[in-house]
């Protein structure tokens, strides 16, 4: 069941955040506070989880990440949301194996395929955090997101 759960929290935790970002003027969500934009991190989120996706399907074309930062808002969030929801069905499905992870450091290493997805999934759950404290600093009412919610509103 925990699973289950992180996926699904996944998935709402993210729909939050894209439900508030859908709104944001287009000069806002270019706006820095602190050296980073909603754009700017909209745009790390989706480059992580499709570096995530490069690795599982084993891609050698390495064209998706210049086409990703040169996405309109409407298409990165739209991104956003569909890499979620192949991350959130990954993780839900607790997927066995292992895979060489050869991006991180010199000498690549192997983990579990569990661990590989939940890096991405607690990866986005850093970012989604960064993304609510930028867009609160614009003067942005930013909904919660912690998991106790989550569960509170799914009970």
């Amino acid at each position: 069941m925990v699973f289950k759960n992180i996926a699904d929290y996944h998935l709402w935790a993210g729909w939050k955040m894209r439900e508030l970002l859908r709104d944001v003027d287009a000069e806002t969500f270019q706006k820095e506070v602190g050296g980073r934009s909603p754009k700017d991190l909209v745009q790390h989120i989706v480059l992580a989880l499709e570096t995530c996706f490069f690795y599982i399907d084993n891609r050698k074309d390495d064209a998706v990440f210049e086409r990703a930062k040169r996405l309109p808002r409407q298409e990165l969030l739209q991104r956003w949301e569909v890499l979620d929801t192949r991350l959130s069905q990954a993780i839900e499905e607790i997927p066995q194996g292992k895979i060489a992870v050869t991006h991180i450091t010199d000498a690549p290493f192997e983990v579990d395929l569990v661990d590989f997805f939940l890096q991405y999934l607690i990866h986005t759950t850093h970012h989604r955090g960064q993304l609510a404290m930028v867009l609160s600093n614009l003067g942005y009412d930013v909904p919660g997101t912690d998991y106790l919610m989550f569960l509170g509103e799914n009970a």
